[in-house]
C-alpha cells in the first residue's frame, strides 16, 4: 500500500521541522507529502522548500493564492493526495516512528474499514499525557466495544467528536465511495462521522503521535468543560439521555447522509424503542396529552395512530 500525507500549514514555522523530521523517520517510508500552505508570512515556506530540495520526489508544495481557511485548505490537501492511503497531518505534532507501519498493517488486516484513527499523547508545556482519549474520559475498551456493536457514530455524537484529524487515516477511494465533497464542516468531524455512520471507521489502540496543546492552534482542546449538570428527575434524565440525544443523532446522520432515509437505520429503531419506553413511564392521561402535543408540533415522530398503540 502506498501512503500519502495531507499536511496543511499556516505560520507553523515554530514546530514544523520537528513534525517533518518525524514523518521522514518512519520505519516505513511515506510515498508523498502533499502540503497546502494558506498564506504563511513567517519562515514556514522557507522551511518547506528546504525539505523539498532535499526530497524532491516526496514533497509536493502548493501555495494558495488566497487564504482558504482551515476547512477548505484541508479539503484541498486531502483531495490532492494521489495514493491508496491518506494520513492526515497537522503542522505542529510529532509522529511515533511506527505510525505509518501500524496504519498500513491495520488496513491490510481489516479490509472492511475505510478509515482508522488512533490515540495520541498530549504535550502540554513540559508535561506529557500518555493518552488523549483517557484524558477525555474515554477508554480504548469502550471504543473497541462501540465499533464491535456498530455504535461508534452514536458515541461520537453523544460525547462530542473525539477523533482528531491528526489521528485519522482514510482510503482514498472512500472520498468517492461516500461522496465526501465540499466539506461542510471541519475535515476531522466530517470524515470521522461519515465513516462511523457507515460502520467503516476502525481504531488502533496505541498513541501513534503527540499532539501539542498551545495557544496558537487553530482548533485546540486545551480546556475541558467544567459545566455542571443541573439536577433533574430520573424521568427527565432518561428523556435527555435516551430520547432527545437520539433525536440529535438522527439529525446528524441525516446531515452526514442527506440522500438516505434515516428511518431505515438501526439508530431510528433504537430511538423509537427509547421514545416508547419514555412514553410508557408516564401516567395514562399525561401520556395521551403529551402525544397529542407532539403530534401538533410534529415532534418525536408521533402520529394519530400512536394515541391508540402506545
Amino acid at each position: 500500500m502506498k501512503v500519502s500525507v495531507a499536511l496543511c500549514t499556516y505560520n507553523g514555522g515554530q514546530y514544523l521541522n520537528e513534525q517533518l523530521n518525524s514523518i521522514l523517520s518512519q520505519t516505513v517510508e511515506v510515498d508523498e507529502v502533499v502540503i497546502c500552505d494558506d498564506g504563511s508570512n513567517d519562515k514556514t515556506i522557507e522551511i518547506l522548500f528546504s525539505y523539498q530540495e532535499k526530497h524532491p520526489g516526496i514533497f509536493k508544495i502548493y501555495q494558495n493564492e488566497t487564504n482558504l481557511g482551515f476547512i477548505k485548505n484541508f479539503e484541498k490537501a486531502i483531495k490532492l493526495c494521489s495514493h491508496e492511503i491518506i494520513i492526515i497531518c497537522d503542522q505542529d505534532d510529532i509522529w511515533e516512528k511506527d505510525k505509518v507501519e501500524e496504519t498500513i498493517r491495520f488496513f491490510e488486516n481489516n479490509s472492511q474499514f475505510d478509515g482508522v484513527f488512533h490515540d495520541l499523547k498530549l504535550i502540554d508545556d513540559d508535561k506529557i499525557h500518555p493518552s488523549y482519549l483517557n484524558w477525555k474520559g474515554i477508554s480504548h475498551e469502550e471504543i473497541i466495544r462501540e465499533i464491535k456493536n456498530d455504535n461508534l457514530f452514536v458515541a461520537l455524537v453523544q460525547k462530542g467528536s473525539f477523533v482528531l484529524g491528526c489521528a485519522l487515516a482514510i482510503k482514498k477511494e472512500s472520498l468517492k465511495k461516500y461522496e465526501m465533497e465540499d466539506f461542510p464542516i471541519a475535515h476531522d468531524y466530517y470524515i470521522a462521522q461519515k465513516l462511523a455512520s457507515k460502520n467503516t471507521l476502525g481504531f488502533i489502540s496505541k498513541s501513534l503521535s503527540s499532539y501539542r496543546l498551545h495557544s496558537n492552534q487553530v482548533y485546540g482542546l486545551r480546556y475541558k468543560s467544567d459545566k455542571k449538570e443541573e439536577k433533574i428527575s430520573e424521568t427527565q434524565k432518561y428523556f435527555k439521555e435516551y430520547v432527545w440525544s437520539y433525536l440529535q443523532i438522527l439529525k446528524r446522520y441525516k446531515e452526514m447522509n442527506p440522500k438516505e432515509n434515516e428511518k431505515q437505520t438501526k439508530i431510528y429503531s433504537v430511538f423509537i424503542k427509547n421514545r416508547n419506553s419514555y412514553l410508557m413511564s408516564l401516567g395514562f392521561l399525561e401520556k395521551k396529552i403529551y402525544i397529542l402535543k407532539c403530534i401538533r408540533h410534529k415532534y418525536l415522530d408521533l402520529g394519530i395512530a400512536d394515541l391508540f398503540k402506545i
